[in-house]
């Protein structure tokens, strides 16, 4: 049993790292902030983790981000807006496979959590520069979105058809998985 603890607190530890790297040298400047391509990671941490593992690795190394990159003002925001988004992606993915929609389960997710992550940015913006500034931001937040979205998708496909496709804890064709054991 305390194998098993210490081999998840070494993964989520390990995700929390890469998305830390992701975050911070995948990174695009902004006048207000940067884009970065560490939400892919953070996508593919819940799928890989499970939503609650994959939801503090996501937040931690996000925040740690933000504070090494001098933006510590976003460092509560960043917190909330990820560790957020992963725990609705995990959770609407749980509710679709039960009803029989993996891989739709996990895009969805992924939507809705970045949708979340889009109005935790925008309302913080609106109290720090303003409502001009936060609703000029919604385009670039959304696309940072976006692109981890795809990239997660990308990376997700190709790494199930690897051998580590037996260390995900949910599966995008888990419903073919199901299907085919019965």
């Amino acid at each position: 049993m305390r194998d098993n603890k210490v081999q998840q607190l070494c993964e989520t530890g390990i995700f929390t790292a890469l998305i830390f790297v992701a975050t911070v040298l995948l990174k695009i400047p902004t006048p207000f902030g940067y884009t970065h391509l560490g939400d892919c990671l953070l996508f593919l941490s819940v799928l890989m983790l499970g939503w609650k593992r994959g939801a503090c690795a996501g937040a931690l190394g996000e925040a740690l981000a933000d504070l090494i990159g001098g933006y510590a003002v976003w460092i509560v925001p960043t917190l909330i807006a990820k560790s957020l988004m992963a725990a609705i992606m995990g959770l609407v993915l749980e509710h679709m496979l039960k009803n029989s929609r993996g891989r739709m389960g996990w895009i969805l997710g992924a939507v809705l959590g970045g949708a979340f992550q889009v109005a935790v940015y925008t309302i913080t913006r609106v109290f720090l520069y303003g409502p001009a500034v936060a609703i000029s931001r919604i385009p670039f937040v959304s696309g940072q979105t976006l692109v981890g979205i795809v990239l997660a998708f990308i990376l997700t496909e190709a790494l199930q058809k690897t051998s580590l496709r037996s260390r995900f804890h949910y599966t995008t064709d888990a419903v073919a998985d199901a299907v085919a054991e019965r």
